[in-house]
């Protein structure tokens, strides 16, 4: 009896705190949902007051068009200069004391990657030669039907808002480090990443890329004319030969991926931006992306001194792939940026060998030869029918270059190979450099802080150092600084 008794009061005490413990459980789930909810409320909070801001805050902006790099058109037959023109040094000339040694070979096939388990739900494609996979997320269509008006994008928002993003928008920050994608790189990812899931309409891919872009930072925006949407960025370079809106004072270019547009007249778009989404694009060439190297010869002859010269140089096509579209900016953007690892090699250490035991000024001008007759003079409107900038690996590349084009290789091989200062010239019409002697050397020069450089012009043919073209003698050149 008394046992029975132990026993019944053992199971009251259990059923009481098994009750207990399922009503504490019970309370911990409610108050997990709760916690869960307000969470995912204070996430979706920012979409939500952005849905609503642009529902009202639309207004007419009048499309300005691209600004141009040069005022004048640039000569399109470059002289030849005259051997009594030629400044003779009246002092013995220092040679190069120490050129900077040869750059180390690069590798021609890319590191291998392990490459990741294919996943259910992944999309892959090649990106510049490296098989890219990302989580393939479910974008829900978006109704931007015509006539577009500011209900249609502020429903498009929430809508991408409402996608599974988060999975990709991280995977998309992965690769930029991995790849070390500059800005523009970045974009280009961007837009192929939503041309693979989305497979057709154009308004839908600039609305998704403008979503995109906002949630990795970007003060992205978009545009509508009629039936169209456009995206805007801001970009901390100016970005010629593009259509524009001002907002705020600061300049929204019109972001193609492909053929320049042609806008014009009035397009309605917002002055506000999301949530911590405030960078501006840069269009700075610190290095190039890391891309699977593919590289292609080219043969190049020319004379100096009355010896014949020849080299096969290599260069990027990768490179060159990733430069077709890219941006018309900054010329600092040029002379700051750098050759392919393909290029540096085959051409320094083919160069080397030519200036190594000469003077400064035998030096200089054997590479102003090198640049001036190697290669064929065509302006960019000859050969493209628009301004285009060339990098040295496009130098090599292109059948033809121009001013700047060969200013910008003849800088890069200077400072590379020689360690001399260089500046670069900006003409009206025309685009030259000059560099910083040890030596005392004649000619025609500029003073830059408190340094003299003689002007050097890799487009006037045969001239040497201290050279200028008769139709730039009497102007006066504004200074290209760079790194």
């Amino acid at each position: 009896m008394h046992m029975g008794r132990i026993l019944i009061f053992c199971l009251v005490v259990g059923f009481f705190n098994t009750s207990w413990l399922f009503a504490q459980d019970e309370e911990f789930q409610k108050w997990l949902k709760q916690d869960q909810a307000a969470f995912k409320q204070f996430v979706e909070q920012e979409d939500r007051e952005f849905a609503e801001f642009l529902k009202k805050d639309w207004q007419d902006f009048l499309t300005e068009q691209g600004l141009k790099p040069f005022p004048k058109p640039k000569p399109v037959k470059m002289p030849v200069a005259s051997e009594k023109e030629k400044p003779k040094p009246k002092v013995a000339l220092k040679k190069i004391e120490k050129i900077p040694p040869p750059p180390p070979k690069p590798v021609v096939k890319p590191k291998p990657r392990p490459k990741p388990k294919p996943a259910k739900a992944s999309i892959t494609f090649d990106f510049y030669g490296a098989q890219l996979m990302f989580p393939k997320v479910k974008f829900k269509s978006l109704d931007l039907s015509s006539p577009l008006n500011n209900d249609k994008v502020s429903n498009a928002w929430l809508t991408m808002a409402g996608t599974n993003h988060k999975s990709l928008i991280k995977a998309i920050q992965e690769y930029r480090q991995q790849l070390k994608l500059n800005d523009w790189a970045l974009l280009e990812l961007v837009n192929k990443i939503n041309q693979q899931i989305l497979k057709g309409d154009l308004n839908q891919l600039m609305a998704y890329n403008w979503f995109v872009l906002n949630k990795l930072g970007y003060d992205a925006k978009v545009a509508f004319k009629e039936d169209k949407l456009f995206l805007l960025l801001p970009s901390s370079n100016t970005i010629f030969e593009r259509p524009f809106v001002k907002i705020n004072n600061q300049r929204y270019y019109f972001v193609s991926f492909d053929a320049p547009l042609k806008l014009s007249g009035k397009i309605r778009t917002y002055r506000g931006s999301f949530k911590n989404a405030s960078k501006a694009i840069s269009l700075n060439l610190k290095n190039f992306p890391v891309f699977a190297l593919k590289p292609v010869k080219r043969t190049v002859r020319f004379q100096f001194n009355g010896q014949s010269y020849s080299l096969t140089a290599k260069y990027d096509q990768q490179v060159v792939q990733f430069l077709k579209n890219y941006p018309h900016t900054d010329l600092t953007v040029y002379f700051s940026a750098p050759a392919s690892g393909e290029l540096n090699y085959s051409l320094i250490s083919q160069l080397r060998p030519m200036v190594q035991g000469k003077s400064e000024l035998e030096a200089v001008n054997l590479l102003l030869r090198f640049v001036q007759t190697a290669f064929n003079y065509q302006t960019d409107d000859q050969q493209f029918g628009y301004e285009k900038c060339l990098l040295p690996d496009e130098t090599l590349y292109y059948p033809s270059s121009d001013c700047e084009d060969r200013s910008i290789l003849f800088a890069y091989l200077v400072r590379r190979l020689l360690g001399l200062q260089v500046i670069g010239l900006n003409y009206p019409n025309h685009i030259a450099t000059a560099v910083c002697f040890q030596s005392e050397i004649p000619g025609a020069s500029v003073l830059y802080k408190g340094q003299r450089f003689v002007i050097c012009d890799p487009t006037y043919i045969n001239a040497d150092a201290g050279m200028v073209m008769p139709d730039f003698k009497d102007v006066t050149p504004k200074i290209i600084e760079f790194r």
